[in-house]
């Protein structure tokens, strides 16, 4: 198996808990400060966690179809998706707060992105 496919798998494995733990947890934005700015973005969990299930399973396709232009796309959309989840984790407080939720989320972004522009360079899976 290649690196960016375990990469894949993994960013996946993370989007689908994410969206497990987002659609079974109705009052999870309303925890914390970190929450609350992710809930002016996508106001409700069940939608947030529909975007990291579409994420997850575009990735997921993609990798079974070995088309990298689908797992390119599943690569970006997570891209998004985790860049949006780590600047509410930086400015909840009002102020630039590097916490480990914005560390961790914003490695996830970059792995997403970096994955993205190895899958465009290669594509084949093994």
């Amino acid at each position: 198996m290649k690196n960016v496919t375990a990469v894949e798998i993994v960013l996946s494995y993370v989007s689908l808990g994410w969206a497990y733990v987002l659609f079974t947890s109705p009052l999870l934005f309303e925890s914390s400060d970190s929450w609350n700015q992710v809930q002016q973005i996508m106001p409700y969990e069940w939608l947030v966690g529909s975007v990291a299930l579409v994420a997850a399973l575009t990735k997921i396709i993609g990798l079974i179809l070995k088309n990298k232009r689908i797992r390119w796309i599943g690569l970006i959309m997570s891209a998004i998706f985790w860049i949006t989840i780590a600047a509410g984790m930086l400015i909840a407080k009002g102020y630039l707060d590097f916490t480990t939720g914005f560390v961790v989320y914003s490695g996830m972004a970059i792995l997403s992105l970096w994955t993205s522009k190895e899958v465009m360079l290669d594509g084949r899976t093994e």
